[in-house]
């Protein structure tokens, strides 16, 4: 069996004996590649263009064939699970287990549960696999910039996560560490809210506003953002204070729709809504706070994409969705129409 670790420092072990080299650099980074593609049919002009530039058809697929017969020989691949079918190649290898794979897997089996101590364990585990950046030594390549943006978002949402979920523990040390390692990670709005709020809600508001005067030129802020009446220490409930946090460009929008259609077990319904007219922020903000911090969003002013992660009864939640979406557009008087429901 394969074992192949792509955070942080990337290594692959076959039958728990670590690969310490691979026969070209060229291989190892086509490889890294097809994981992140596995079993999607991948173009082969798509790999001439980012692997072999400027070269010819021609050209191009006899170093790639070469290339792929390498990986083959060295990692004990078959043909049939790594190989060039007609104008595509496909990566289809099924013993094998891949560190972001079990990631996606943990992180999403931790949002569906309800039970606080189960989610922890979960999320807990996700984040020890996380040791690094997706395939940390590739800074500058194009190819792996959305996926290492998106699996970073996803680390960062787990850090604030279990964050929360030790504050309702009322250990608040814990609690401490991993709001703050969330956001000195990030550098992302909805970690610092998050942590001024920690700060508020537990009677350290020296602390709360020194880090707001560090960081409200840098978000953009010109008011505290937590008022003392809306600070509540009774209770350690997160507030809903992410300001669109789930909203995406449309290429990572796209990885993540590709990534929920390679699961086995489906679990999540996408919703594409046509508006008949652009409408501006402030609908989009409003839209946010009726969405759950897993779900994402597409939004290009007339033209809106959802999807509703982590759903345990696709078949049963999928009219439930549709309306829910339905529902706040007529009650904002805002026509539309449902293009897609995946």
């Amino acid at each position: 069996m394969l074992k192949v670790f792509t955070f942080g420092e990337f290594a692959i072990y076959k039958e728990d004996k670590k690969i310490e080299s691979f026969k070209s650099r060229k291989a190892m980074e086509l490889f890294k590649f097809l994981l992140l593609n596995k079993n999607k049919k991948v173009p082969l002009l798509d790999i001439y263009d980012i692997f072999w530039p400027g070269f010819d058809d021609e050209s191009a697929r006899l170093n790639l064939n070469t290339t792929l017969y390498y990986i083959r020989k060295q990692l004990d691949i078959s043909s049939e699970e790594l190989g060039i079918k007609e104008d595509y190649c496909l990566f289809s290898m099924k013993d094998i287990y891949i560190d972001f794979e079990e990631f996606l897997k943990l992180y999403d089996e931790a949002f569906k549960e309800k039970e606080i101590n189960r989610r922890l364990f979960l999320l807990l585990k996700a984040s020890s696999l996380y040791k690094g950046d997706l395939f940390d030594e590739n800074v500058y390549d194009e190819w792996v910039r959305d996926q290492k943006e998106y699996f970073k978002r996803l680390y960062i949402d787990v850090l604030l996560e279990i964050g929360y979920l030790y504050e309702q523990l009322k250990d608040k040390i814990d609690a401490q560490y991993y709001l703050q390692k969330a956001f000195y990670y990030s550098q992302r709005e909805d970690a610092w809210l998050s942590l001024i709020r920690f700060y508020e809600n537990n009677h350290e508001k020296d602390k709360a506003i020194s880090l707001f005067n560090q960081y409200k030129e840098f978000f953009g802020y010109n008011e505290y953002p937590v008022s003392q009446k809306n600070v509540n220490y009774s209770t350690l409930e997160t507030p809903n204070i992410e300001r669109n946090g789930n909203v995406l460009s449309l290429d990572l929008f796209n990885i993540i729709l590709d990534l929920e259609r390679l699961k086995r077990d489906k679990d999540y319904v996408m919703i594409e809504l046509k508006l008949k007219k652009k409408v501006d922020k402030s609908i989009l903000d409003k839209f946010c706070e009726q969405i759950r911090r897993e779900d994402v969003i597409y939004f290009g002013g007339d033209e809106l994409k959802i999807i509703f992660r982590g759903i345990k009864d696709v078949k049963e939640s999928r009219e439930v969705v549709v309306k829910k979406v339905s529902d706040f557009f007529n009650e904002e008087k805002i026509e539309f129409s449902i293009i897609n429901v995946e």
